[in-house]
């Protein structure tokens, strides 16, 4: 019989005309009175089910698996398997259209994407969702996407580092390039540019016939081959070059020059990190901070993905804290000091500005007498920048959060001793503390102390751990997603869980990783989580970030409406918290936490 079918619903808004009439010719409506046993365990399945009205349970012996209700499919499995494994049974009065077997195995097989997407894990769906998203947005989306090529680059030219200055000179004249690459002491190359050979000439006053080994050597800053131009546009801003070296395994394979890459950038809108990054002056930085908000909402409306743009708006609020932190502390002390960030901007996932959370580690001896007058003065401009103040005092106009090195791992190692609850948060929060200025080589010490305090301490991170399975995944009893008026709070009950979880797993390995898609791929390299397992998981966090974030870049709320989700968006919410669920069980499990 011919039956009414909501072609619109994902995947099958993606069959053509032929497929569409086939499968309607074939559809068949299904009644179930309340207590019906739908499928039992065992029995080959008459096709597909797409609930009409009505509820229905999926279970087994002494356990429930879930629920299903209005728009759901089940038993999906069963389809590819030829038998049911559990039993399904109407929970109330319900109607089915049934999609007969044969039918549908028959459109899996003539449309491997439509079959992906019942048989994709989380991961996969994900993937698959945004792609639909990002049809017809694809401008500024194919520049973030577009990988480092041969072509984009300038042959490098290599000389050795007894060659004359003016020799150079001549040199890159005749390869028309504006730089070289030499080889120092050690062996390992550095670069050279035309400005560095003027400086050398005319403010050193170096005569043309010194070698290029008299020169002060740089280290590279480069990326492999076929890495994002987005990334290497990040990497130009946050260090402020013009310059890449781009690498071919261990071989030089080419320089990227900014120019090149602005140019594949000129028709996009959003060059205003490069502007952000030259921000020099109180007035320019307030007027790029009341800017980026709006940038976050441009870069989102083009579908741009999550992690892209977690990781351009994190370059851009390490960028202005450091510049602020540049014009109001003293200029001899700002290199002797590291700034460090904390809280969700230590791991680089704040998209919307949150309050303040950083501290400072000062060196060893240091003098600074107006120390507490600057730093409070720090903690003002940020506010007047759009951050505020913490409400737990987490800021380093807070005594409490400025030590020197050995200080922080003296106050580590007591923390780790007497454990006490605060204590135990404590040494939590300072797991996510990423150096954003100053001398960030005073970091290395304090983050490799907390590591080596906790790796071995089972019994701390089990205690430390509890939060992240403290807070329920909400669903229902059944398995549903959860509907209070006021939203779904994916923070408590979603990123939470994961975002701490992730953290804890992470200092038990020692890893020095502070983002939470960092510290899962290294992880799954320390064969702590499996490859399948990490990505479900990563692509659950970024699920959760960008539902959040369209709720308040839309309304201000951070609470998400489950009525304003399409299907798929459900569908892969609802396993996405199954996934936050099952993790909170195996960390019980893995840290043997005793309830």
């Amino acid at each position: 019989m011919s039956t009414l079918f909501n072609f619109a619903r994902p995947p099958f808004d993606r069959l053509d005309e032929e497929a569409r009439e086939r499968l309607s010719r074939h559809l068949s409506l299904c009644y179930f009175r309340a207590g019906d046993l739908l499928l039992k365990e065992g029995d080959e399945p008459p096709g597909l089910y797409l609930i009409i009205k009505g509820a229905v349970e999926e279970s087994a012996p002494h356990h429930q698996f879930g629920d299903y209700g209005v728009d759901d499919l089940f038993d999906v499995r069963a389809q590819f398997d030829g038998r049911c494994r559990h039993r399904f049974t109407a929970l109330e009065d319900s109607l089915c259209q049934l999609i007969p077997r044969h039918t549908f195995l028959s459109l899996c097989e003539q449309d491997p994407q439509f079959a992906s997407y019942f048989t994709a894990n989380l991961a996969e769906r994900q993937r698959q969702q945004e792609q639909r998203e990002q049809l017809g947005q694809k401008n500024l989306a194919e520049f973030i996407l577009t990988r480092i090529e041969p072509g984009h680059l300038q042959a490098p030219l290599i000389v050795d580092s007894k060659l004359s200055l003016l020799a150079a000179t001549e040199a890159m004249v005749s390869k028309g390039t504006d730089c070289l690459l030499y080889p120092t002491h050690d062996g390992s190359l550095t670069l050279a540019t035309r400005k560095t050979l003027l400086h050398a000439l005319t403010l050193k006053g170096l005569p043309l016939t010194a070698p290029l080994s008299v020169l002060t050597p740089t280290p590279l800053i480069g990326l492999p081959l076929e890495s994002y131009l987005f990334d290497a546009l990040l990497l130009m801003t946050r260090h402020r070059i013009k310059r890449l070296v781009v690498w071919r395994g261990n071989e030089v394979a080419g320089i990227l020059q900014l120019t090149q890459v602005l140019g594949l950038f000129s028709t996009h809108s959003h060059v205003l990190t490069l502007r952000i990054a030259r921000a020099d002056s109180l007035p320019a930085l307030e007027a790029v901070a009341r800017e980026q908000q709006q940038l976050t909402r441009s870069l989102f409306a083009q579908g741009i993905h999550t992690a892209f743009l977690m990781k351009l708006i994190a370059t851009i609020n390490e960028q202005l804290i450091a510049k602020a932190f540049a014009l109001v502390i003293p200029p001899e002390v700002q290199d002797k000091v590291c700034l460090l960030m904390l809280g969700s901007e230590g791991r680089g996932e704040q998209i919307l500005k949150t309050d303040q959370d950083n501290a400072l580690i000062l060196p060893e001896g240091l003098t600074w007498p107006t120390q507490a007058a600057d730093l409070a003065e720090f903690s003002a401009l940020l506010e007047r920048l759009g951050y505020p103040l913490c409400p737990g005092q987490v800021m380093v106009n807070n005594p409490a959060w400025v030590k020197t090195g050995s200080e922080w791992q003296s106050a580590i190692a007591s923390a780790s001793t007497t454990a006490k609850e605060d204590e135990l948060l404590w040494l939590a929060t300072l797991a996510d503390a990423h150096p954003i200025a100053g001398d960030r080589q005073l970091h290395l010490p304090v983050a490799r102390a907390l590591r080596e305090q906790l790796a071995d301490r089972r019994d701390l991170l089990a205690e430390m751990v509890r939060p992240a399975v403290a807070f329920h995944a909400p669903l229902t009893l059944f398995g549903r997603l959860e509907q209070p008026p006021e939203g779904l709070d994916l923070k408590r009950g979603g990123l939470f869980p994961l975002v701490h979880g992730i953290r804890m797993l992470a200092l038990e390995a020692g890893i020095l990783e502070t983002s939470t898609l960092g510290r899962i791929d290294a992880l799954v390299a320390a064969d702590r989580l499996s490859a399948d397992y990490g990505s479900n998981l990563a692509e659950a966090f970024r699920l959760f970030i960008r539902l959040r974030l369209r709720s308040q870049l839309k309304g201000g709320n951070s609470r998400v409406q489950t009525s304003e989700l399409s299907h798929s968006e459900r569908d892969l919410l609802r396993q996405a918290l199954h996934q936050v669920k099952k993790f909170q069980q195996w960390l019980t499990l893995h840290f043997r936490l005793r309830q």
